[in-house]
């Protein structure tokens, strides 16, 4: 009890102060001051920024066509050091692991704001939009932003889907409307408004629906006896609604309220080794939250940060055919959670700032089973930081801290736990007429079991041990413009070791899994890009390469017989590159995907091989601008050369597919 009254006494004063303060002055500037350079126009964002101290990817909307993104994790596998599993289709769960870390080190933020899951740790990135997302960015140890929450300044690794303010240029409102058609009946639907709500404020609302009976084609092999087969129980049916109001309060301070709301029905279709060709397991997800953000300048050295959040996700697992007393499994769960966080932003002198941030969060979980331990998390995390940024040097330290106590209806719950973590970088440009930088960085991360690790009942081990991770990196980047051409090269190496790694290892379906600590994980790898972007007259083009290196090992027993192998679906070497024109008659792309073999098993026997494959896409589209409206007209191809493959095994991908799109905006 003395610990929940801590909680609600630091976020009351925290939500107190912040309603006491008027917003007045400018808006505190916390970048590191920049080069005076020859004057460039250049088609949209740079994919990376030299001045980060850490490795720093962003995908503009340019990007995002350029690779045909549906969906947020679409576009995330062209980014370096980023491993995407992918369990097949539309509907298949999609998550992003970097640096050998896992998934459940990446932080998620919906317009600065945390996603979380304490129930499975895995946040799907299939069930965001890329139409709604104005830029996807991704940045892998400390960042520059000293208004970035505590609980994401606590993790490895944020990626941050940010949808921006609509620009009406003047009009009192706009609206746009799209379809599309693919392969395996595919079917989507979009229509949203935005439009201005008094002098102050611009109200924005997005709906999105998507059907989908996944049926592809894919070869199961079994010796002399393989057979052409189709997907069975892959259908999904998808319905996102949001709505976004944007206010000016006072001269520089800014409100903005979000609310959300997704719910799918699909079925889950079954690992190809058990399939008896009739899957009948299906998965139903409620999930919805409001969210808001006031940022307010209090002064030209002080600016202050405050969010708060409510969330509810009602997930429910039917299986009809079990040999049990019921006939059935029929598991339903319902996750809420709140959340308060507030930031403050000091400038102490022109080239120094520091700030304080604090978090708190209370998650519980609920569910029909009698014998479900209906466990309440509640975290407190908090964060201290100091930015030194000159003309060309920028030195950033931070102290995070998470505390967390746990109770429970049913069973022993898990203890209570206090880490600190900190987190060093630093940015050099050595040449700044040639835009030479040079970057380092550390870090320090903790995290504990989710409530399905611990308590579910098919794969809760309360044996579980709380995962410590650590980061080390260093770099060099190149990126400068000249001509009208926009340069970038960057090469970072890193060594992360993360001790009591917990893993989840799908079982019969990805609704099931198993649940185990490898005591010591060791990765080192290599991460560089390439980024030329150029525009002649009315012409534009682009070209985007990646490549990683990434040796992930057990170092867990020296005696074991998984000793220095490969993690489970780590694939040694990837790359990837995107390129693309656009031209007053038509705008084109092309985007290749390659993975390096990688085994399926934490012992790396010639059984267990996962072979290398690759996926090559183009896309073509053409923008029609008319008196009072603007028709886009787009087709692209998934998997030109019909590449049968899988990211986890007997999980088959989809092979070629085609898809149309039409969009009008008034």
């Amino acid at each position: 009890m003395a610990f929940d009254l801590k909680i609600i006494t630091c976020l009351t004063a925290t939500c107190t102060l912040c309603f006491q303060l008027e917003a007045q002055g400018q808006v505190l500037s916390d970048t590191i001051r920049s080069e005076a350079i020859q004057e460039v126009t250049i088609t949209g964002d740079r994919t990376s920024n030299p001045n980060s101290v850490s490795t720093a990817r962003k995908a503009d909307t340019r990007l995002m066509q350029a690779t045909g993104t549906l969906q947020v994790s679409d576009v995330l596998k062209y980014f370096s050091g980023a491993t995407v599993k992918d369990y097949g289709g539309v509907g298949g769960l999609k998550t992003v692991s970097v640096r050998g870390l896992g998934a459940s080190h990446t932080a998620v933020a919906y317009d600065g704001v945390i996603i979380t899951d304490n129930q499975t740790g895995q946040i799907d990135l299939g069930r965001f939009s890329g139409s709604q997302a104005e830029s996807v960015r991704m940045v892998s140890g400390p960042d520059n932003d000293l208004l970035q929450p505590a609980a994401l300044a606590a993790q490895a690794t944020v990626i941050s889907l940010n949808t921006g303010r609509p620009e009406l240029n003047g009009r009192k409102a706009r609206g746009h409307t799209g379809t599309g058609y693919g392969s395996f009946s595919t079917l989507s639907t979009q229509a949203g408004c935005d439009f201005k709500a008094g002098d102050r404020n611009t109200l924005s609302m997005q709906a999105e629906w998507l059907k989908t009976d996944g049926a592809y084609p894919y070869i199961q092999d079994n010796g002399a006896d393989s057979r052409s087969m189709r997907r069975e129980n892959s259908d999904v049916e998808r319905l996102r609604v949001e709505g976004a109001l944007f206010s000016d309060i006072g001269q520089n301070s800014s409100l903005t309220t979000r609310a959300y709301w997704f719910q799918s029905e699909q079925g889950l279709p079954a690992n190809i080794l058990y399939n008896d060709y009739a899957a009948r397991e299906r998965l139903l997800n409620r999930n919805g939250f409001v969210q808001s953000t006031l940022t307010a300048p209090v002064s030209n050295r002080l600016t202050l940060r405050y969010s708060a959040k409510y969330g509810i996700t009602y997930t429910r697992y039917l299986d009809p055919k079990v040999s049990n007393s019921a006939g059935k499994t029929d598991n339903r769960y319902t996750e809420q959670e709140g959340y308060l966080s507030g930031v403050m932003l000091y400038r102490i002198a022109d080239m120094l700032s520091a700030s304080v941030g604090m978090d708190g969060r209370m998650s519980g979980l609920d569910g029909n089973g009698a014998e479900q331990a209906r466990p309440t998390r509640y975290t407190l995390n908090s964060t201290a930081a100091l930015k030194y940024a000159s003309g060309r040097l920028t030195l950033t330290g931070r102290l995070n801290h998470v505390v967390t106590k746990e109770k429970t209806r049913l069973r022993e719950a898990a203890g209570s736990y206090s880490h600190i973590s900190p987190a060093a970088g630093l940015n050099w440009t050595v040449w700044p007429a040639a835009g030479l930088h040079l970057r380092a960085s550390l870090s320090n991360t903790f995290r504990l079991p989710t409530f399905n690790d611990l308590y579910f009942e098919q794969i809760g081990r309360r044996d579980l041990r709380p995962e410590q991770a650590s980061v080390t990196s260093a770099g060099i980047v190149v990126g400068n413009e000249t001509g009208g051409i926009y340069y970038s090269v960057y090469a970072d190496a890193y060594n992360s070791s993360v001790k009591d790694r917990i893993m989840a290892v799908p079982g019969k379906n990805t609704a099931v899994w198993m649940m185990k600590n490898i005591g010591q994980v060791t990765t080192h790898g290599l991460e560089t890009g390439l980024e030329l972007r150029m525009k002649e007259g009315v012409t534009c083009s682009a070209l985007l390469v990646s490549y990683t290196y990434q040796r992930s090992m057990d170092k867990s027993d020296s005696g074991s017989s998984t000793w220095n192998h490969q993690l489970p679906y780590t694939p040694r070497h990837a790359a990837s590159a995107v390129t693309w024109i656009e031209t007053p008659i038509a705008d084109a792309s092309f985007n290749l995907f390659y993975s390096g073999e990688y085994f399926c098993n934490g012992y790396n026997g010639p059984e267990y091989r996962m072979p290398s494959y690759y996926e090559l896409g183009c896309s073509l589209w053409r923008t029609f601008r008319m008196k009072k409206c603007v028709l886009s007209l787009r087709a692209e191809c998934i998997n030109l050369t019909d590449k049968r493959y899988e990211l986890v095994r007997n999980y088959p991908m989809p092979g070629r597919q085609f898809r149309l799109a039409a969009t009008v905006e008034l």
